[in-house]
């Protein structure tokens, strides 16, 4: 398509914008489209391709002249119908998934009104963007392989769009990447993190998969996932297989079916205290003091819950939190994505009373479950009133036939669970025997609540510890001799789910990663497999950590590691030279008169062009002086612009920029221009003067020199 204008000056002007594209380039733009979409397929609806491939069928069968150009009523069409479609998938506008959903699907359709290059050109602008929205959904590195895929693409598809084969496109954008490769490394390392200016509306999304609320068998069906929730590592002493209970949150409300949490806002305004006696925000908890057992730095995958784990009681942050009095850690902010969080921690339950008091750890539903109240009566007696006897009772009870460990429990259907599971199943997982005992304890007058996190952990070959959801755990913790006593029950019925894990656990195996049929953990058995499995993970933990995780406290290290070793290299080279005193003098003088050589130099080229932008005389001059010195000089009483039309015609893919060159120039001496169309146009005439010189430049080092040409023609006329 051609697009005329008339000037001011009369006559018409072909904009190089209005050029129709080709049916290559059209496929050149699909293709990049459905690169993009596969970096958001795995999170976005599946019927976003059948848009694309809708898009793709109607432009091709236009193309075709068997259906008419895309009106404007069937793109709003198009767009209406892709709204409504993400506002039934997502049952909402307002969350981030459906703003990107619509945002790639807008580029999807973009393609129905894309006729000309500067269309072309917008559509690779959007992609882009899309591209890098990509990575609000993962930062991992199949992500940032494909990121990179289609930025080669996108630049590509640029060059292209500005002239020329897709031959010579591909040399250019392979040029454009390595040389801006190094550039990009250095922005990486060197520029600070910047926050967000605003936070987009995230969707509910947990990387853990324990809730508020825990009832017996909840929790085993955490055995069925293999998600991750964190990763660990410990500088200093790592704690053993049976330390390893990572306290998430406490449950200390009991209905007489289900466990719950409650909040410190709840309890402040349930028991009529000041909130700050049961939350205080800060880098350090104000609850407990001592030296730390335990240097962890974690991992953390995103999760729209305020919860923090901590291996055991979390002493001290290095960023504020929420420290709760009960011993556990509460984020200020959910986490958008994947988060570093250094911490130490005592590796034990809080020796700090709770705010709440006894009373309210002691109470249960004034009826419900009479056999446990009973059973805990008689062994309160049995041990003589004494605290540490009666539990270690309850876990010599736990730890006898018929009690078994199972992945697989039986439903717990009556009023009275606590009793249908002591006396009648007696076959349970961590949270039945956990909610038994806490409910045993309090029977007798003894303060207790649950604990729910996790227990364990793998460990892999480069130190660091992965947790996923089937290490979900639960345990009871007693006020015993003025502190928290943690008590796992776990340990008497199942000590092997202590010391392995739950995999360990033979009753009901088959429910272990029952959710999970693919997932490569079912094949720690093959060697070659795990280690690849093991191997992959080590990867993408450093990549997350390192690169990811490349905040402003690993900055100022790499800087400072930099400077120490260029400091050291130049004291090993000042310590081997004689004269040291005017070594020093004479490389600082060397260094200076190259710095102000250098800052010559770009003043003088800054200068140039803008002089040149200035004046299309002093621009024509130079180029022609350029093309002399490579045998490409005048005839003698050749114009400037019949000169440059000349050298085109044999120039090759610099023929089209001498042929704008000259036409600028004509426009510019002799049309009559407002002087912001002028200003325009040479502007204009200095950009296509650079690609004259860039692009003859590479086809004259293929070519003989040529013999001739005036050297001292090099005038423009007036």
């Amino acid at each position: 398509m051609r697009r005329n204008m008339t000037g001011r000056g009369g006559g018409e002007a072909v904009l190089a914008d209005g050029r129709i594209l080709s049916g290559a380039m059209l496929r050149q733009l699909f293709l990049g489209q459905c690169l993009v979409l596969a970096l958001h397929l795995a999170w976005m609806p599946a019927w976003l391709a059948a848009i694309a491939l809708l898009v793709a069928g109607y432009r091709y069968l236009q193309l075709r002249r068997r259906l008419p150009r895309a009106g404007v009523l069937l793109r709003l069409t198009g767009v209406g119908a892709l709204t409504v479609g993400l506002w039934l998938h997502y049952g909402t506008l307002g969350q981030m998934e459906s703003m990107i959903g619509l945002l790639v699907g807008v580029y999807l359709l973009k393609l129905l009104e894309t006729h000309t290059r500067r269309d072309g050109r917008v559509v690779v602008a959007i992609g882009l963007v899309a591209t890098t929205v990509a990575f609000l959904h993962d930062q991992g590195i199949p992500m940032a392989a494909g990121g990179l895929v289609v930025l080669a693409w996108m630049v590509h598809s640029l060059v292209w769009l500005s002239g020329g084969d897709a031959r010579r496109a591909w040399r250019e954008s392979v040029w454009l990447l390595l040389f801006s490769a190094p550039l990009m490394l250095m922005l990486f390392a060197v520029f600070p993190r910047l926050g967000p200016l605003w936070n987009l509306p995230q969707a509910d999304r947990a990387s853990t998969g324990l809730t508020d609320e825990i009832a017996p068998g909840d929790i085993a069906q955490l055995s069925r996932s293999d998600a991750r929730a964190f990763r660990a590592r410990f500088e200093g002493v790592e704690p053993a297989p049976a330390e390893r209970y990572w306290r998430v949150y406490t449950l200390s409300d009991f209905d007489g079916e289900r466990w719950r949490r409650t909040t410190p806002e709840r309890l402040a305004a349930t028991l009529g205290r000041p909130l700050g006696e049961f939350v205080a925000e800060g880098r350090r908890s104000p609850w407990l003091d001592g030296a730390p057992r335990f240097e962890a730095e974690l991992l953390l995958e995103p999760d729209s819950r305020p919860w923090r784990p901590s291996l055991g009681a979390p002493l001290a942050t290095d960023e504020p939190l929420r420290f709760l009095a009960d011993g556990t850690l509460e984020g200020t902010s959910p986490l958008a994505s994947r988060s570093l969080l250094r911490m130490s921690s005592s590796g034990r339950a809080p020796a700090n009373p709770d705010p709440a008091g006894p009373a309210w750890h002691a109470m249960l539903p004034a009826e419900g479950n009479p056999r446990t109240r009973e059973l805990a009566e008689r062994l309160w007696r049995e041990s003589g009133d004494e605290p540490r006897a009666f539990l270690a009772a309850i876990m010599a009870r736990f730890g006898e036939v018929p009690f078994r460990y199972t992945l697989s429990p039986p439903r717990l259907t009556s009023a009275n669970r606590v009793d249908e599971f002591l006396f009648e199943s007696r076959a349970g997982y961590c949270t039945h025997y956990a909610s038994a005992m806490a409910v045993l304890s309090r029977a007798a007058g003894l303060p207790a609540r649950l604990v729910a996190g996790f227990l364990g952990g793998e460990r892999h070959p480069d130190g660091h510890f992965t947790i996923r959801d089937y290490d979900a755990h639960a345990w009871v913790e007693v006020w015993l001799d003025g502190a928290w006593q943690r008590i796992d029950p776990t340990a008497a019925i199942a000590p092997e789910r202590i010391e392995e894990g739950p995999q360990a656990v033979d009753d009901g195996r088959e429910a272990f990663l029952a959710d999970a049929r693919y997932s490569p953990l079912r094949m720690r058995e093959v060697g070659w497999v795990n280690r690849l499995r093991l191997d992959w993970e080590r990867l993408e933990y450093h990549w997350q950590r390192g690169v990811i995780g490349y905040q402003r406290e690993a900055r100022n290290a790499l800087m400072a590691r930099v400077t120490a070793r260029l400091h050291a290299l130049w004291d090993r080279l000042v310590a081997l030279a004689p004269g040291r005193g005017w070594l020093g003098g004479l490389l600082g003088l060397l260094m200076v008169a190259c710095s102000v050589a250098a800052l010559a130099t770009l003043l003088r080229l800054v200068w140039r062009h803008h002089r040149e932008a200035r004046d299309e005389a002093l621009c024509i001059r130079r180029l022609q002086h350029w093309l002399v010195r490579r045998s490409l000089g005048p005839r003698p009483g050749e114009s400037p612009s019949a000169h440059l039309r000349r050298v085109a015609d044999e120039a090759g893919d610099a023929g089209p920029a001498l042929r704008d060159c000259a036409h600028h120039l004509e426009r510019l001496r002799y049309a009559s221009l407002e002087r912001e169309e002028r200003r325009e146009r040479a502007r204009q005439l200095a950009r296509r003067v650079a690609e004259v010189r860039r692009r003859l430049r590479r086809r004259l080092r293929r070519l003989p020199r040529r013999q001739g040409g005036s050297a001292g023609a090099g005038g423009v006329a007036s």
